[in-house]
């Protein structure tokens, strides 16, 4: 008696099968793919917009302003570190191009955006991955650091005999002090009131007389 055994190898409706199964996984396989790299490009916006937002608020902690554009050389490499080739600034989903950056006058915002997963600019008001950075908070420091020496510098002048009258830019030459304490952290003249000795912010809205005025 004699036995015939199954030569190695698939039929053919063997590889059917293993192509179909094949094509089934690849199938499921390349969606899952594209979203991990979405997640990744999501997560690294949020990173740098984070990393530019904190350049902005040094940037106007040391100028009163925020810089006309992201490329500004006293901002790039100066309060933000871009990376190799600039990395920082160039949005995830912006084909190369960079963050995109507003300013309002108004409220003494920044606004930086990216363009998102569709890749087109659909405005401030809709795009989801943005960050919006408020002048009031690194200005607010900034006035209170100049109000620290000017306390110290005044306090000893007044000691001295010094005269107090005139303009604050005049009493400030008076005091040896650079002409960068003729302003506040939001860019405005101090305001000086020899009577009493009070030395006024305009605060956030920049106009004296009003409630978010800060006082010495």
């Amino acid at each position: 008696m004699t036995t015939c055994d199954r030569q190695q190898g698939f039929t053919l409706i063997e590889l059917i099968v293993v192509l179909g199964v094949m094509g089934v996984l690849l199938a499921a396989a390349v969606p899952l793919a594209g979203a991990v790299v979405e997640a990744d490009r999501r997560q690294e916006v949020r990173r740098e917009l984070a990393d530019i937002a904190t350049g902005l608020e040094s940037f106007y902690l040391e100028h009163a302003a925020f810089p006309a554009t992201l490329s500004d050389p006293t901002f790039v490499g100066v309060h933000l570190q871009t990376g190799v080739n600039g990395t920082t600034l160039i949005d995830a989903f912006g084909a190369g191009q960079q963050y995109l950056y507003s300013l309002d006058p108004v409220a003494n915002t920044a606004t930086v955006r990216s363009r998102g997963e569709n890749g087109i600019d659909d405005g401030v008001a809709l795009e989801e991955h943005e960050v919006v950075v408020h002048g009031a908070v690194p200005a607010v420091a900034r006035t209170y650091q100049r109000f620290r020496l000017i306390v110290e510098v005044l306090a000893n002048h007044i000691e001295a005999g010094g005269s107090v009258a005139g303009t604050w830019p005049a009493l400030r030459a008076a005091l040896g002090l650079h002409a960068d304490y003729d302003r506040d952290g939001f860019g405005t003249v101090f305001d000086w009131n020899a009577a009493n000795h009070t030395l006024t912010s305009a605060g956030p809205d920049r106009v004296l007389g009003t409630a978010d005025d800060i006082r010495m």
